[in-house]
């Protein structure tokens, strides 16, 4: 088969690595494969480096521009009309509606679209959330088939008219990858993560106040950068936790670096299957996560981790003593989230139901 990707951005967030390694997999299985986006980030050094054939999109972004977005939407029309590919694998809501509408204008054979998060999920105002779903909405209509990561995220809209037959799931992947040895001593709570508020740093810090009382030489290393930086920055002064809290920035292959830590911890306001979860998992670490999206779907809280309700600072701080004081639980829950992820999160599990969802 022809396969095509779309996605909006080309920086290397999730939904990102998600396309990469789809379009590596396919490439490896012998279909002809290109990766449609905007920018020049990451994540097209990353196709280009496995001569994976990029098509960039001119200024294409997430930000809204009538003007600009009405010459886009017609180089996305011209390239389809050209490339005539089998399938047409959408990601990410901006992408999703012009992939949809062109891939319907054109006929192309299969349209596929991946749900990797709903943005009515997110904190905005009513009118916002409702504009969001209509939109949402039609690009599922549209679609032949929608890809959601998570059982919860099939959950969050199957219950709308006419989609219920068009949803499927398939859980993110991981493949393999190698870990740095340990280089740092002391005892070290860690997290990778862009800095957003949706990710729930702000609440980890309102526990991490407490946590140092009582263990005054622990280490949070932060592994990320984002728009909420300076926030962080100020409120760990506010909390007077400066001394203990790294901010390391962007790290380039981040999760080579999991070995650094001693408890892994996603305090996220909202997720649906993110992979810093299975990263961390695969590297063996006892994983603190909020209890949201399809985190439930890795972690048994006391069998393969510790789930926390989102927003609540003194669930985290109880997992953090807890953790801290029984390194035997930490050995077992690490070793119990390492064959969960191995098993039932594979990469070729992944692409294997992907493929096969472009012909049934």
């Amino acid at each position: 088969m022809k396969v095509i990707y779309g996605i909006t951005k080309s920086n290397f967030g999730g939904a990102q690595r998600y396309v990469f390694d789809l379009a590596k997999t396919a490439k490896t299985a012998g279909h002809e494969v290109a990766v449609m986006c905007g920018g020049d980030g990451t994540l097209v050094k990353k196709l280009e480096a496995e001569h994976i054939r990029v098509i960039r999109i001119p200024g294409f972004g997430r930000d809204i521009d009538l003007v600009g977005d009405a010459s886009r939407l017609w180089f996305i029309v011209k390239t389809i009309w050209q490339e005539k590919p089998d399938v047409f694998h959408i990601n990410s809501s901006k992408m999703g509606g012009a992939g949809v509408f062109v891939g319907r204008l054109l006929g192309i054979k299969r349209i596929i679209f991946t749900g990797h998060g709903w943005a009515f999920k997110e904190e905005r105002s009513m009118w916002q959330k409702v504009l969001i779903k209509f939109f949402s909405w039609l690009i599922v209509i549209g679609a032949h088939k929608t890809i959601c990561v998570s059982e919860q995220t099939k959950r969050d809209i199957a219950h709308w008219p006419f989609i219920s037959y068009k949803l499927v799931v398939i859980h993110n992947g991981l493949e393999p990858f190698d870990l740095m040895p340990r280089q740092v001593g002391g005892f070290t709570i860690g997290t990778i993560a862009e800095l957003h508020k949706i990710k729930g740093l702000d609440v980890l810090f309102h526990a991490w106040a407490e946590f140092i009382k009582k263990r005054p030489q622990a280490k949070l290393s932060i592994l990320g950068d984002g728009e909420e930086r300076e926030n962080l920055g100020a409120l760990a002064r506010k909390l007077e936790i400066t001394d203990s809290v790294s901010f390391k920035g962007y790290v380039e292959n981040a999760r080579a670096h999991l070995l650094e830590f001693d408890i892994f911890v996603l305090p996220s306001r909202s997720e649906n299957l993110p992979y810093a979860i299975l990263e961390a998992g695969f590297a063996g670490l006892p994983v603190i996560a909020t209890r949201v999206g399809g985190i439930p779907e890795v972690i048994t809280t006391g069998e393969s981790g510790i789930l926390v309700e989102p927003g609540n600072a003194h669930e985290i701080l109880s997992s953090l003593l807890l953790l801290a004081d029984d390194s035997m639980l930490r050995s077992r829950l690490g070793n119990n989230i390492k064959q969960k992820v191995m098993k039932d999160f594979s990469i070729q599990k992944m692409a294997t139901k992907t493929l096969n969802s472009y012909s049934s």
